[in-house]
């Protein structure tokens, strides 16, 4: 695994996490196009399971470079769970992670002065994912939009839509997406072009989370 020179880094699940990031925070802090200046390297995972498979997480923790690794994950249906996998991987590197995930994020600092850091979407408490996040930075002047968008899905399921209710919040967003000008653009996109809404109050705490974590 090729890690990156910049100290402050971190693992996501996939490309729209990644991109989800960048384009909810660029509206926040300075965050350059080009990848090399970011103040945050974004590593892509493949998805929740091969990150918190024994031994992904570990070469991370080893690096000599990193002094920050944040870690975000989807809590799909057990956001405990999913918050024990990942405390069994850390605890060789980090004796003092508690045994519950704190609501406002994870912030834990070892003996060797690296910091470790973990926000499970959508809210570290809630089942659901990154899409269930982003339900919540709709604009409120599109809420009828929404509204229609989610019955459309409901609609279609009951006509023989293969989607599944695992992907439901996904199919809800994509939906809505799909009817912005221009349609279809990705999450990230649409944060950066505020279609999505960056300073909605529903991100503020992923934002503190993210800004005190990695001291931007």
């Amino acid at each position: 695994m090729n890690l990156e020179s910049n100290p402050n880094q971190m693992v996501v699940e996939g490309y729209d996490d990644q991109y989800s990031v960048v384009g909810l925070m660029s509206a926040h802090v300075d965050w350059p196009d080009d990848v090399k200046k970011a103040p945050v390297y974004i590593h892509i995972g493949n998805g929740a399971d091969e990150i918190l498979k024994d031994g992904f997480l570990s070469t991370f923790l080893k690096s000599p470079v990193i002094r920050r690794l944040g870690v975000m994950l989807d809590a799909d249906q057990g956001p405990e769970g999913r918050y024990e996998r990942f405390r069994a991987r850390c605890l060789g590197a980090f004796s003092e992670l508690p045994p519950k995930l704190p609501e406002d994020g994870l912030v834990v600092e070892n003996e060797q002065q690296m910091r470790l850091g973990l926000w499970i979407m959508p809210d570290n408490s809630s089942e659901g994912s990154l899409e269930t996040f982003l339900r919540y930075l709709v604009p409120d002047p599109s809420g009828p939009i929404w509204n229609h968008a989610i019955n459309s899905v409901q609609r279609a399921r009951t006509i023989g839509c293969p989607c599944r209710d695992a992907h439901i919040a996904k199919a809800n967003l994509y939906t809505w997406l799909s009817w912005q000008d221009p349609p279809g653009q990705s999450p990230g996109k649409s944060l950066t072009k505020k279609v999505l809404d960056p300073h909605s109050e529903s991100a503020e705490r992923f934002v503190r989370w993210f800004r005190s974590f990695y001291g931007l």
